[in-house]
């Protein structure tokens, strides 16, 4: 019964998207530099390994459905300075990349949109991931740390100048069987253009 409710429901909403004309010749690309707060948070301790403050890049292609909604793909990257929160308080570059599907509407979900505030959703899977030092003497120097995993946005964006400002949280939340590392949340600043 399950099953076919869960049927239903997707079917019924892939029916406006697939009554779309899809054209990728009218597709368009929208640009986002700023700011990357993140922090790990190990769930089985309920301990933060680590904070981080950096930089990110994240273009995405969307497919306009109309003038105020768009569906595509983003791929943001980032580096930043990782700090942890343990004994060593060492410094660790980070750095995290995603691919995700993403659902856009209002300011910045297409070119001819005039509205003065938009939101999005971002679903995809990706790494956040630092180079920590190895002290135990055996190895390389670095290490790598990472945690992969699916990924999930919220965000905001209002106009600002003419350019949007986007404002969002994310979060990459590892597998259950991977012990030792953490889900990162992270708060992004960005600023949008064409």
């Amino acid at each position: 019964m399950k099953n076919w409710i869960l049927g239903l429901l997707v079917s019924a909403a892939v029916l406006p998207a697939s009554a779309q004309a899809f054209d990728l010749k009218e597709g368009q690309w929208f640009h986002a530099v700023g700011y990357d707060y993140s922090i790990g948070i190990d769930l089985s301790t309920l301990s933060m390994p680590f904070a981080s403050n950096g930089v990110m890049y994240a273009p995405r292609f969307t497919l306009p459905m109309g003038d105020e909604l768009s569906v595509g793909l983003t791929a943001p990257i980032g580096l930043a300075l990782a700090q942890s929160q343990g004994g060593t308080g060492s410094l660790s570059l980070g750095y995290h990349y995603t691919l995700a599907a993403t659902l856009q509407t209002g300011l910045g979900s297409t070119v001819t949109s005039n509205a003065f505030l938009g939101a999005f959703v971002n679903m995809g899977y990706g790494s956040f991931a630092r180079q920590v030092r190895n002290y135990s003497g055996i190895g390389p120097a670095f290490v790598r740390d990472g945690s992969s995993g699916v990924f999930s946005e919220i965000g905001v964006r209002y106009d600002y100048v003419g350019n949007e400002v986007n404002l969002s949280v994310g979060l990459w939340r590892v597998p259950t069987s991977a012990v030792d590392k953490a889900d990162v949340v992270s708060v992004r600043l960005l600023y949008g253009f064409y």
